[in-house]
C-alpha cells in the first residue's frame, strides 16, 4: 500500500468482498467519519474467491487495523479462523485477531459499518 494514500495517523479498515470497491455504504461512512474528525477510513478491496486465502493469510502483516467481510466471504472467513457462524469482521490487538461473529450472514450497509467501527473502537481502543 502506498504510504501517501492516507494521511498519517489514519487507521485503515478494509472492506473485503468480490465488489467491495463499489460499496456505497463505505463512501457514506467515510464522509461521516471525516466530518466527525475520526481518523478511520474504510477502503474497499476486491477479492476473487481464488485469492481469498492469500488475502486473509497476509492480514497479520498488513497496515490494515481491521477487516470487514462482505456477505460472500463471512462463512469462509469464519472457517479460516476456525470459528462457528459468520465472521463479520476481524481486528488486530496485541494478543492476535479478535472476531465479530454472527449467527447469520450480515448485509453490509452504512449502519452495520458504523456499528462495527464503534465496537472495534470500544474493544480495541485504537480506532
Amino acid at each position: 500500500m502506498n504510504d501517501n494514500f492516507m494521511p498519517k495517523g489514519v487507521k485503515i479498515v478494509a472492506l473485503a468482498g468480490e465488489n467491495a470497491t463499489q460499496n456505497k455504504a463505505a463512501q457514506i461512512v467515510n464522509r461521516e467519519l471525516m466530518q466527525k474528525d475520526i481518523n478511520v477510513r474504510i477502503i474497499g478491496i476486491n477479492i476473487r474467491e481464488d485469492d481469498f486465502g492469500f488475502f486473509i493469510s497476509n492480514l497479520k502483516n498488513s497496515k490494515v487495523e481491521a477487516t470487514i467481510f462482505m456477505p460472500e466471504f463471512q462463512k469462509k472467513a469464519a472457517g479460516y479462523f476456525k470459528t462457528e457462524g459468520f465472521l463479520s469482521a476481524v481486528y488486530k490487538k496485541e494478543e492476535g485477531f479478535f472476531h465479530i461473529l454472527n449467527d447469520e450472514i450480515q448485509i453490509v450497509d452504512d449502519g452495520m459499518l458504523i456499528k462495527i467501527i464503534e465496537k472495534i473502537g470500544e474493544e480495541n481502543g485504537s480506532i
